[in-house]
């Protein structure tokens, strides 16, 4: 079985119908998250850091502070299509 795809902008899993993000024209982007993409432009218009700073709850264990999500993060986002350069 295929894994799902992550989003390039958050790297959300998208494992169903409802969690991809829609182009302009409606179709479902193949890409982006319904949290990150909708009609074809990003819901939030944002920097790599602003996103990372977003993403820290959604990123971080009970057990461990915002930096070692913060670093976690990095790790990742920096590779999405999204924030690449």
């Amino acid at each position: 079985m295929e894994k799902p795809p992550n989003c390039q902008s958050c790297y959300m899993p998208m494992d169903e119908p409802d969690k991809f993000g829609t182009e302009a024209c409606g179709a479902p982007s193949k890409d982006y998250c319904c949290y990150c993409f909708k009609d074809g432009d990003f819901t939030e218009k944002q920097t790599l850091e602003e996103a990372v700073a977003a993403n820290i709850p959604f990123w971080k264990n009970e057990d461990e502070g915002d930096d070692v999500a913060r670093q976690r993060i990095m790790g990742i986002f920096p590779t999405l299509k999204r924030w690449a350069c």
